[in-house]
């Protein structure tokens, strides 16, 4: 019977130091759930998509020694917007930072109608969809480790074409080239999973001038044939947008 009492004795300091080894990790360590700093990191790629809306001001002016009315005369465009987005992100404890690239489409359109130097007549003034796309630094500041709330401002292009063009028969209208500008705005992000994040942002456009013009193409006394009506279109535009990303 002492025997037995003994060897009970034994056996159960045995069967507890063997659930301590089980559950011990490298080097006799006991194992720990990895903290959510270690299972969301921000640093390195990542790629994704985004799409929102756009909502903008084109301001129109005249050249005044054409002899016309030089303005300014705006009208408001406004659309839809996607494409995809890149970057990369250098996370220094809870400040993030990066650079980030969106290339996409812009259906930034809209029109406008003045007055013409021919009573009959009048100008219609246009602004077309197309590629827009921007180039920006980014930092940020972890609210938590799943979600970080940023700024972000750079360099940003918009491939619309603007256009104004008199309803008198005679004339050919050329529109405007690619707008070149800036952007800046913000937002915030969410990792939803270890790899993937949501984000939600707001961005400010100043595209910048560019010039266009009309042609004549025939004499319409006093104005030559082959004189250039040039006129020039500022364009802003406010965008709000969301985005998922994948995290290399």
């Amino acid at each position: 019977m002492l025997r037995r009492t003994l060897a009970g004795a034994a056996i159960i300091p045995a069967i507890s130091l063997c659930f301590q080894v089980a559950s011990a990790g490298e080097y006799g360590t006991p194992k720990s759930e990895p903290s959510p700093i270690d299972v969301y990191n921000w640093s390195g790629f990542y790629a994704g998509a985004h799409v929102g809306g756009v909502w903008g001001r084109s301001v129109v002016r005249d050249n005044a020694r054409d002899g016309v009315d030089p303005g300014p005369f705006s009208y408001a465009p406004s659309g839809a917007f996607g494409g995809g987005t890149g970057g990369y992100n250098w996370q220094i404890q809870k400040l993030v930072l990066g650079i980030e690239a969106d290339l996409g489409y812009m259906d930034l359109s809209g029109s406008g109608i003045i007055g013409s130097s021919h009573a009959a007549s009048h100008q219609d003034l246009t602004l077309d969809g197309g590629l827009y796309g921007d180039v920006t630094g980014r930092a940020g500041i972890l609210v938590s480790p799943t979600t970080l709330l940023y700024g972000k401002g750079g360099f940003a292009f918009y491939d619309g074409e603007a256009k104004q063009a008199t309803t008198n028969p005679g004339y050919a209208p050329t529109g405007t080239d690619t707008f070149t500008g800036w952007t800046a705005g913000g937002g915030i992000e969410h990792f939803i999973t270890p790899n993937l994040s949501l984000k939600v942002e707001y961005l400010h456009f100043d595209f910048g001038s560019q010039e266009g013009y009309q042609t004549a193409l025939v004499a319409d006394p006093p104005t030559p044939a082959g004189y250039k009506f040039r006129n020039w279109t500022d364009l802003t535009a406010d965008s709000v947008k969301a985005g998922i990303a994948y995290h290399f």
